[in-house]
């Protein structure tokens, strides 16, 4: 049977691509040859020998200036040089020179030079003023720059106040006060300064990657949120800010971070590690139990006449066994108080009680125990009962009234004790383990010396504040704030 299927044509019948490819370049390779056949008979009378030699032609270095020139010479060679044509002049206008790596170095081994200071003509710019100073770069902290400045604008009115106060009570003593002063300031902040910074930059490199991605947006998060408290507005966060703080939106998001970063370096270094347990707290009450437990304490008033006054007696006498009370008596014998220089700030109870009672602490029983010298009080003290006084007593040519005000004891058990010896403890512990990690990344740090920015600070200080209090220029001095009450720590806080 005949198939119906097409004959395939074999590969060995059809041409390839290389074959195909050969044969054209062989095509082309043909025209070439027939072309230099055909100009063979126009270049040999060029090339024929002759015996008489044609006119040597001098290149100078100006023939190859351009392109165009070089154009222009391709009919054939001139023993005349020929004017540069209009198109030439155009054609050097428009395009620039280039040198080439061998003339570009001419003259490079020709220039000498000559050890020694420049010559300056005698024309010198004249001063306008003196010299003012504008600001000072003190150092360095993590190659984090601290300007003189801004480290003491918050320092400067109040140091410049206690200059004036010092120095116009005396002199010479009044500057050195100042000095030791200042430097304790300038030292407490600068040391704040360097602990704050070192931290920082160990938390932040602390943090992995995708930590700090989410750490800044929660940042951009933050700025936006107190942004959108004031109306949307930046320029309305900023006053608020400005009147609250006394600083930008940038310095509040500066200030914020730091102050983040610096909480959790501490609590993950160092928190994690300070434990107090129940037996530390049992053994630091044991250590403290008279702090606790202090001896009680006996508050006497006390009344003394002269026995030669014999009227005075029998009034106080007469005065006590008609009932008057025996706290107005004494207050009438109390000294004038002595005016200090803080007078307007009234004493506290403490001092009041000081100055009335005659206070007195025992260890043994109240009834055994001596309160004064003379053997007839003790005798008459010890059968009084608190609110209870007894008199006259004559002891050598004075007579004696004596009240026993109050019995004071004071007692705290474990059970109430030991929150507060938690907190004092553990308060401790972080504090010391706090002090060990900040100066082991002190010692690896990179900043400029501690004492060398202090004196630095100090003499820009002392310049700046001597010279306003020379001109007059003394801050007006802020009343004192008055003193917070001490209050319980929060569980937050704790």
């Amino acid at each position: 049977m005949k198939s119906n299927r097409p004959k395939s044509t074999s590969p060995a019948n059809q041409p390839s691509a290389q074959s195909q490819r050969h044969r054209v370049i062989q095509s082309h390779h043909l025209l070439t040859l027939l072309a230099l056949a055909l100009l063979a008979p126009l270049s040999i009378p060029a090339c024929t020998s002759s015996n008489t030699l044609s006119a040597t032609t001098k290149v100078a270095a100006n023939d190859f200036k351009s392109p165009t020139a070089a154009a222009g010479s391709v009919g054939g060679t001139s023993s005349n040089k020929s004017e540069p044509n209009q198109a030439t002049v155009a054609a050097d206008t428009i395009r620039p020179l280039r040198s080439g790596p061998v003339s570009a170095s001419d003259g490079i081994f020709d220039a000498a030079a000559e050890v020694g200071a420049p010559e300056l003509d005698n024309s010198t710019p004249k001063e306008v003023g003196a010299p003012i100073f504008v600001d000072a770069k003190i150092g360095d902290v993590n190659n984090r720059a601290i300007y003189a400045s801004t480290f003491l604008e918050e320092m400067s009115d109040r140091l410049t106040t206690e200059y004036a106060k010092l120095v116009k009570a005396d002199a010479r003593r009044g500057k050195a006060a100042w000095r030791r002063l200042a430097t304790e300031e300038i030292q407490r902040k600068l040391n704040g300064i360097i602990e704050d910074e070192v931290l920082r930059a160990e938390a932040l490199n602390s943090l992995k990657p995708e930590q700090k991605a989410g750490f800044f947006n929660w940042l951009n998060t933050v700025r936006s949120e107190v942004v959108a408290e004031n109306r949307g507005i930046e320029a309305a966060a900023n006053e608020t800010l400005s009147a609250r703080d006394g600083g930008t939106l940038d310095q509040y998001m500066k200030n914020r971070e730091q102050q983040e970063l610096i909480n959790f370096i501490l609590q993950t270094r160092i928190k994690a590690r300070v434990n107090t347990s129940w037996r530390d707290i049992q053994l630091q009450y044991e250590r403290q139990y008279r702090e606790f437990n202090p001896p009680p304490l006996a508050y006497f008033r006390v009344l003394s006449v002269n026995t030669k006054d014999a009227a005075e007696v029998q009034r106080i006498t007469d005065a006590l066994a008609s009932g008057t009370d025996f706290n107005k008596l004494a207050d009438e014998k109390l000294p004038p108080r002595k005016a200090k220089a803080d007078d307007d700030v009234a004493p506290d109870e403490e001092e009041q009680d000081a100055e009335k009672f005659l206070i007195a602490s025992f260890e043994d029983e109240y009834e055994k125990h001596d309160f004064f010298g003379p053997k007839e009080l003790n005798e008459a003290v010890h059968k009084l009962q608190p609110g209870q006084h007894t008199g006259p007593i004559e002891v050598r040519n004075t007579a004696y009234w004596i009240k026993l005000e109050k019995i004071q004891r004071m007692s705290m058990d474990l059970y109430n004790a030991q929150i507060g010896l938690d907190y004092s403890l553990t308060g401790g512990r972080f504090n010391y383990e706090q002090r060990r990690f900040v100066e082991k990344l002190k010692r690896r740090a990179s900043f400029t010396d501690f004492d060398t920015m202090t004196r630095r600070l100090l003499e820009i200080l002392e310049e700046r504040v001597s010279t306003n209090v020379a001109a007059g220029n003394i801050p007006a001095e802020k009343p004192a704030e008055k003193p917070a009450e001490k209050s319980a720590p929060t569980d937050a806080q704790r």
